[in-house]
């Protein structure tokens, strides 16, 4: 493939279906034939800052791929895997991240349902009256 050539709806499809099943840049390059500084050109996005039709079919790709893996993850989790569910919400939906304000304290419910509900009573005011004479001090 020659510089200035643009990649065929056929190459395209390739790259998504590549890209789809977490193959790298440089093997999904090589599959095409090109060479770094084709593929670098080929994968320039537009003046008006659009992606390159390259650079689609990379995002569509990786999207579709991560979306198996989500859909795996939460058929997973409800057939009761709690590393399916942790993954999800650790990874996917980032439930124990900030908004990226660190300063910003964040509360954690963890429930043990291993615990009667009288040990979750005094593991509660344990815990509360430990945070208030936290607050006292």
């Amino acid at each position: 493939m020659s510089a200035g050539q643009e990649l065929t709806a056929h190459n395209l499809d390739s790259v998504r279906l590549l890209a789809q099943e977490g193959s790298r840049e440089h093997t999904i390059r090589r599959v095409l034939g090109l060479t770094p500084k084709e593929w670098k050109a080929l994968k320039e996005d537009t003046d008006d800052g659009e992606l390159s039709p390259l650079g689609l079919a990379l995002e569509e790709g990786r999207a579709e791929g991560a979306g198996d893996v989500i859909a795996f993850m939460k058929q997973r989790m409800r057939e009761g895997s709690e590393r399916a569910a942790e993954f999800l919400a650790d990874r996917i939906f980032q439930l124990n991240k900030g908004d990226g304000n660190s300063d910003v304290p964040r509360t954690t419910i963890v429930i043990n349902a291993a615990l009667s509900p009288a040990d979750y009573a005094r593991v509660i005011d344990v815990q509360q009256q430990g945070f208030l004479n936290h607050e006292c001090n």
